[in-house]
């Protein structure tokens, strides 16, 4: 029998027997043999059987209860803890390490706020690498004031937990700067001492990588579709793998979420196939095509978006774009009138004359005024209204009526039209001015 088949089957014969004396509620034997079993199947690498050896471990220390055994409950929570990081289960270990923390609280043990301090610490890490990063800070302040001494705000990991929210908040390194050279993590265990290199490559990649969206244009007409080929950069994340300190090998790097800060007057027209693959050993370089529709006039704004990006499967930090300023009007009325006689012109005989306005375009016209001006001395209006007013002209519509009108002398007579109207956005246009030759017949 090989050295790892006798350390299972110890390990088995073990658990038997905790769960024996649980059952008989001996907790005492129970959660010394749940422990050794914990101990031993995590040598293995078994760390699934192991987290669950120490959670019972853990309570059946409660159930003994007493002083000494809170400190012991408290300190296998942190094995278990240790078994999820190497599960790669970040949000059990976190969930872990903060029983710690409130069970280690309860006793006397005079290392109390350290040992809680540490463990508020890695559950800090645990929900910042899953980019959790408010539950992260409101971890922190739920603490704050279960502790008498200095020692929750000047531990090391304090101070570190504190600099790296802070160098992604701010996109500042210098917070990281300040604090790296101080940081040992060989003093805690394999499992911890990856955590914090974990949190280090979560803080190095929101660094080093930018989002831009590229549009220099400014003022579009609305129904329009703005193309918006956005540009993530990711050149710089390989300088990672390279960290004098806390090098991380980065195998895939994807895009697991997208979120949109648009004006009401925009409208998300086709977006990323979600999740997908960052090809950044292949190119720095990342052109993400984004469509929008402009909808009503007015001012409008694209951004901040944001993206959240997954490092090898498990890490999660976010990419947020700068926003552009907009504009969006109405497309530009084109107004065109036209005057049509219904009969032959006659001196001296009165004849209706059909006026037509048109709008030739996609915009809309309001507060339409069109004024009629005759050779006083040889045209005479015989029925309608030297100035017209008209409420609004819908895109590509036109509008008809008659006017009559008397001729006294022959030949070619002019009728000139001012043509004066708002556009979809309210702009005074014209006035727009057209002669019309009539001509006059004996």
């Amino acid at each position: 029998m090989g050295k790892e088949e006798k350390i299972r089957k110890k390990g088995d014969v073990l658990l038997a027997k905790a769960e024996h004396y649980m059952d008989n509620h001996d907790f005492k034997r129970s959660a010394d043999n749940f422990l050794k079993a914990g101990d031993l199947f995590f040598e293995l690498e078994e760390w699934k059987i192991s987290e669950q050896c120490y959670r019972f471990t853990s309570k059946n220390f409660s159930r003994i209860g007493g002083e000494r055994n809170y400190h012991r409950a408290a300190n296998v929570q942190r094995k278990a803890a240790n078994s999820c990081l190497l599960l790669n289960d970040f949000s059990k270990a976190r969930d872990y390490f903060d029983v710690t923390a409130k069970s280690i609280l309860k006793s006397e043990m005079k290392t109390k706020e350290e040992f809680a301090t540490e463990n508020i610490c890695f559950a800090f890490m645990c929900h910042f690498i899953l980019g959790e990063q408010e539950e992260a800070i409101n971890s922190i302040k739920r603490f704050r004031n279960l502790f008498e001494s200095d020692i929750y705000s000047e531990h090391i990991l304090m101070k570190l937990v504190h600099n790296l929210s802070n160098t992604v908040l701010n996109r500042n390194e210098q917070y990281i700067k300040k604090i790296i050279k101080n940081i040992q993590p060989e003093k805690y265990s394999i499992a911890e001492s990856k955590l914090i290199q974990h949190a280090f490559l979560v803080t190095y990649a929101s660094l080093k990588t930018d989002f831009l969206l590229n549009l220099d244009e400014k003022e579009f007409e609305r129904d329009t579709i703005i193309e918006l080929p956005t540009q993530l950069d990711t050149s710089r994340i390989k300088e990672i793998e390279k960290h004098k300190r806390f090098p991380s090998n980065i195998e895939s790097l994807s895009i697991t979420n997208i979120e949109f800060n648009l004006s009401e007057n925009l409208i998300l027209k086709e977006k990323l196939n979600i999740p997908t693959e960052i090809e950044f050993h292949k190119k720095d370089v990342h052109v993400l095509p984004l469509k929008f529709r402009t909808n009503f006039p007015g001012k409008a704004h694209i951004g901040p978006i944001k993206l959240t990006l997954e490092i090898n499967k498990h890490f999660k930090y976010y990419a947020i774009s700068d926003t552009k300023q907009l504009k969006i009007t109405s497309p530009a009325a084109i107004l065109g009138i036209n005057l049509i006689p219904q009969k032959t012109p006659v001196i001296n005989q009165s004849f209706p004359l059909q006026v037509v306005l048109s709008n030739n375009s996609d915009g809309d016209a309001m507060e339409i005024d069109i004024l009629f001006e005759f050779p006083e001395e040889n045209i005479r209006m015989m029925r309608g209204t030297m100035d017209k007013k008209i409420y609004a002209l819908s895109p590509n519509e036109n509008i008809k009526w008659q006017i009559l009108i008397k001729a006294s002398d022959v030949g070619e007579l002019p009728i000139k039209t001012t043509v004066s109207f708002k556009d979809g956005d309210g702009n005074s246009r014209g006035p727009f001015e057209a002669i019309f030759p009539l001509m006059i017949n004996l």
